[in-house]
């Protein structure tokens, strides 16, 4: 009997499939969004299936985001809570692997009879990030500095999975994902885009457990319209969209008035070496030593002198009282720096808060110096490199009544509290205003404490402060900045830096890559500087409204779901073929924009012929420009040990190009001008879902074998040149356009 009931149990494992939360029982298999297409078909008569059921022994599951609730004109961007899998999902793949194959998605109202798909017309998915999380892994906030190394899309500080440190790795060399990553064919383009590999391919993921997401979405319905084809709403004076247009203006990111955008002159103060470049006299030494935060100046003048260093530069003594002085003698070759004190504050207006820092080197202790409104909140988070409440730095918190603890920050939320490390040395409220000093060794505690490096000459920083004593995240004021040090005793030289803003508060920054990585800076594309930004991004942060201030925001709200469909198969390690039954794909990842993450399609001039009105970005890279060689077990970015290997097989290539304006994109290899693929999007032409007018499908390219009705993927080496192009329509203006391409392929050797 055992043997029968063996096989009845198999053959139960293949017939069945999970859903969320119950099983699918006999229901047929069947995609969820229909059938799709791809750019590459080498025989049109006996193109790859789509369709999901024609995997062998597939299976599927559903499931859903947390609830999203937004009001018209409102950015939705924030990393959501963990979505437990089915339980005997769970079960049934603990301590297995699971082979995904390919995943769709939708953005869906759950009805008592089924799911209703929500209009691209009514919310706007600019991009996602979704992940399947194993029992052995974990979501960590990823630095902005190194965020294009994991290959993340979009530049800022990400939420990234990793391998857990706290659990011991029983198969550290196995080579399966403990997590992963879907990101592939994402934007508006997502839900009719073909999100499948080749039969033996897939990304595997040893026991998940979990599905999180990190959603953009832009709210854009029109609660004053009822009819089936689309009217936009009110729009800010900064929309690029035409009158009538079948597409919101909201979905570029327009920087409406409510968005706070200041622009100046920028400087910066360094204690090593000498200044890359100089201010110009003394009157714009004095306004360069204010804008850095060099205050208590009781003498500035103009000196000719080679033992000191050239141009602008302050000495602040013990006793707080600085020197200023521009120095003519242009031939001196004395540095800035020396000795073993440093001191910096900086003042947040919008937050009502200042800080202090003095730091010695002999001691290894810094003093802390915070000043804020008295019985309210207010904290500072300390190296938020990304100036935004989605940083999760180190923080002190002082209470409404003095009381200060030291937090790690949490995405938009409070966070944890930490052990204490600080030692208060006074507390006294003058004025109003509550002034706590208190000192600290450099050395962090632990890891979630700062560690203050005494040769940094800047710390970038986050404010807040609340409506009442009690510390919690909604409710504040917010901003952010660069506290600058300068040296005590010796000189700080104060340097110019160029053009800087803020918008909203945070400082604008940009990574625009010269020639031949990219062209925008080559064509002066206003997407690289702050006083020419337009829209996007740096606009479009979680929760911000993108009308103007004199705009009033429709009260009424909307609720909805994301929803992935993830197929899966079994993954077994050896099959009588003595071989794995998938092949894991390795995530390549590079941006035409490098690496701005977006970019503005210009406007044709208004006497060029309409077929000529076509916008071309371009970027020159190689496959190395992508590699990212480490554990692919630990990180599912990463490429494995590269050196076993000579280069890779492109499997999956998808494109990133928002509606309304895209064209096309293509990718070559430079070195022999073969096309490796080509986007050329599929345009909706009616008010249906999944076929919205002026919306779009683009379609991606996938390689693998000939009977699959594929085409054979090119060997790559890593120092293969690369040439890709993207081409947008540009009889109006656009913002925040993007030109990603998202692949994922398999590492080989040379054949």
């Amino acid at each position: 009997m055992r043997p029968i009931f063996l096989f009845l149990l198999f053959l139960t494992t293949i017939i069945y499939s999970y859903g969320n939360p119950t099983f699918k029982g006999s229901k047929k298999l069947e995609n969820m969004n229909g059938e799709y297409l791809l750019s590459n078909n080498p025989n049109p008569d006996k193109p790859f299936n789509t369709d999901y059921s024609s995997y062998d022994g597939v299976e599927y599951f559903d499931v859903y985001s947390p609830p999203i609730t937004t009001k018209y004109a409102e950015v939705y961007w924030t990393m959501m809570q963990a979505v437990p899998l089915d339980p005997a999902l769970v079960k049934r793949f603990d301590g297995k692997v699971m082979a995904i194959v390919g995943f769709e998605a939708d953005q869906v109202f759950k009805k008592e009879d089924g799911d209703q798909s929500v209009p691209i017309t009514w919310a706007y998915n600019h991009h996602f990030e979704a992940y399947l999380m194993g029992a052995n892994s974990e979501m960590k906030k990823v630095p902005a500095n190194i965020a294009h190394k994991v290959g993340h899309s979009y530049g800022q500080n990400v939420w990234h999975s990793f391998l857990r440190e706290d659990v011991t790795d029983e198969t550290p060399d196995s080579g399966i994902p403990v997590s992963q990553w879907f990101s592939e064919g994402n934007g508006g383009e997502w839900r009719k885009s073909f999100h499948g590999y080749p039969k033996g391919m897939a990304q595997l993921i040893e026991s998940p457990t979990a599905f999180q997401i990190e959603p953009m979405q832009i709210d854009t319905r029109n609660r004053k319209y009822n009819g089936t084809d689309f009217k936009p709403d009110i729009l800010p004076q900064s929309s690029a969209a035409p009158p009538n247009a079948s597409y919101s203006g909201l979905l570029e990111c327009p920087c409406a008035t409510r968005i706070e955008k200041n622009i100046s002159v920028s400087y910066e103060t360094t204690l090593q070496g000498t200044c890359k470049t100089e201010v110009h006299n003394l009157k714009e030494c004095v306004d360069a030593a204010d804008n850095v935060g060099i205050s208590s100046i009781t003498v500035s003048k103009e000196i000719s002198d080679i033992s000191k260093p050239s141009g602008c530069f302050a000495i602040t003594g013990a006793d707080g009282k600085t020197s200023l002085f521009y120095n003519t003698e242009s031939s001196s070759t004395v540095n800035c720096g020396g000795g073993s004190l440093k001191s910096g504050k900086i003042v947040s207006n919008p937050s009502k808060l200042s800080v202090k820092l003095d730091l010695d080197s002999s001691t290894s202790t810094v003093t802390i110096t915070m000043s804020g409104p008295d019985g309210k909140w207010f904290g500072a988070g300390f190296n938020a490199s990304n100036f935004a409440m989605s940083d999760t730095p180190y923080t002190i918190v002082v209470d409404g009544t003095g009381n200060v603890s030291e937090r790690k920050l949490a995405n938009h939320a409070p966070g944890s509290v930490l052990k204490s490390s600080i030692k208060v040395k006074s507390n006294q409220v003058t004025d109003g205003v509550r002034t706590v000093v208190m000192d600290r060794d450099f050395t962090g505690k632990t890891v979630d404490h700062l560690t203050f490096d005494f040769n940094m000459e800047s710390l970038p920083m986050i404010f807040a402060s609340g409506t009442d004593g009690t510390y919690a995240y909604h409710g504040t004021t917010k901003a952010g900045g660069n506290l600058n040090l300068n040296s005590i005793g010796s000189p700080t030289c104060i340097c110019y830096k160029g053009v800087s803003g803020t918008i909203n508060n945070v400082p604008f920054s940009k990574n625009c890559l010269p020639e031949p990585k990219s062209d925008l800076l080559a064509t002066k594309n206003p997407t690289c500087f702050v006083d020419t930004y337009q829209g996007g991004l740096a606009c479009c942060h979680h929760q911000i409204v993108l009308l103007d201030k004199e705009q009033e925001q429709p009260q009424e709200e909307m609720t909805y779901h994301m929803k992935f469909r993830f197929w899966f198969q079994e993954y077994t390690e050896n099959t009588i073929f003595g071989t794995p039954s998938h092949q894991n794909l390795v995530r390549m990842y590079w941006q035409t924009e490098a690496w701005s993450t977006e970019y503005d399609v210009i406007k044709c001039n208004k006497d060029t012929p309409a077929e000529n009105c076509v916008y071309e970005i371009k970027s020159n890279f190689t496959v190395r420009d992508m590699m990212n060689d480490c554990d692919v077990r630990k990180n599912p970015s990463c490429w494995g040990n590269t050196t076993e290997y000579d280069g890779i097989n492109i499997i999956y290539a998808a494109g990133h190009c928002h509606a309304p304006s895209c064209i096309s994109m293509e990718l070559y290899n430079a070195d022999t001008n073969e096309l490796l693929c080509r986007h050329d999007p599929v345009y909706g032409k009616s008010h249906e879902v999944f076929d919205e007018l002026g919306y779009l499908a683009l379609p991606p390219c996938l390689y693998g074998p000939e009977d699959q009705g594929l085409i054979p993927p090119s060997f790559l080496s890593y120092d293969t040149n690369l040439y890709s192009v993207k081409r947008n329509n540009n009889t109006y203006a656009h913002y925040g356009e993007m030109a990603s391409w998202q692949m994922r392929g398999v590492l080989v050797n040379r054949p």
